[in-house]
């Protein structure tokens, strides 16, 4: 396919159906960003080459995925649009045929991945929460050495904790648990078809290798990060008296141990909680998740139902 672009692809896909927007689609033409979304790989000491294998979400047109088998790599794409499965299957018929490419149907926040090296993608506006959310919860041993994926700009900012005090979130506190987190560049609507209206960024997740260990609880930090952020305008400490919505879905937590906890930790807490939720750093939210993990309270008796 060395005559073909990522302009001819996504003509060829749209003689036969618009973008459907149901689906979020906006198609990537722009060459230099498609580049870039392997290069950043390379930058991290995780080149595609014949021995990796990608993980795409949301081939579309396939123009990602021709600059993916250009390095010779072998792509696993997801995709749920039918047409574009067709469209596909037209124009990729070697590389499907050598088992270069192969193609699952289907929504990919519901089928199971197959264990890879990299995921890269252009994905949809609307699933990259539920993306993120999934790839944090990929063991150890499942994890990519990196992702690449084209976001939102305002939802890469808060990934990446990069967007001032109003990025600092859940969102990114519970990435930067087991991924580094790295901006590319800033992508403008007219390198897509049809256009977004908003711009669209680069981000690289790697594999950290100084994340909290396996014992640390990661649920617990998720539930106690959101329930805070939830009312971000008040005091660290006025959240945390009020107890979490879903704490009970921590094995071992309960409404009464909670309010023991922080009665407990308030006499020395870990950091200041008279800051507000978004000048708190994240190691120290890690040191609070830890010492809440330590108490123990005087009695189990107490906390036996709620």
């Amino acid at each position: 396919m060395e005559d073909v672009d990522a302009r001819l692809l996504i003509d060829l896909l749209l003689d036969h159906q618009s973008a459907v927007h149901s689906l979020g689609q906006h198609f990537l033409h722009d060459e230099s960003v498609l580049k870039e979304a392997i290069t950043l790989c390379e930058d991290a000491n995780a080149p595609l080459h014949e021995e990796t294998h990608v993980v795409e979400i949301g081939p579309g047109p396939g123009s990602l995925t021709l600059h993916l088998l250009r390095t010779g790599t072998n792509v696993t794409a997801i995709e749920i649009d039918e047409e574009a499965v067709n469209h596909l299957n037209r124009n990729f018929r070697k590389e499907i045929s050598s088992e270069k490419l192969n193609l699952y149907v289907g929504d990919a926040l519901k089928v199971e991945w197959p264990i890879s090296t990299h995921i890269i993608a252009n994905i949809p506006y609307q699933i990259s929460s539920p993306l993120i959310d999934r790839i944090c919860r990929l063991s150890e041993e499942n994890r990519p050495m990196c992702v690449v994926l084209l976001v939102q700009q305002e939802f890469a900012e808060r990934l990446s904790l990069q967007g001032g005090p109003d990025s600092m979130g859940s969102l990114g506190l519970t990435t930067a648990l087991d991924w580094d987190v790295t901006l590319g560049s800033v992508v403008p609507p007219h390198c897509f078809v049809p256009s977004p209206k908003v711009h669209s960024r680069l981000v690289r997740l790697t594999s950290r290798i100084d994340g909290p260990g396996s014992d640390f609880d990661r649920k617990l930090h998720r539930i106690v990060v959101r329930h805070v952020f939830e009312q971000r305008r008040r005091k660290v400490r006025s959240r945390l008296k009020e107890v979490p919505k879903r704490i009970q879905r921590v094995q071992g937590w309960y409404r009464s141990k909670w309010k023991a906890a922080i009665r407990f930790l308030d006499e020395k807490p870990p950091f200041n909680f008279d800051a507000r939720p978004d000048e708190i750093k994240p190691e120290e939210w890690i040191e609070l998740i830890n010492q809440l993990q330590r108490f123990e309270p005087e009695s189990d008796a107490v906390f036996a139902s709620d």
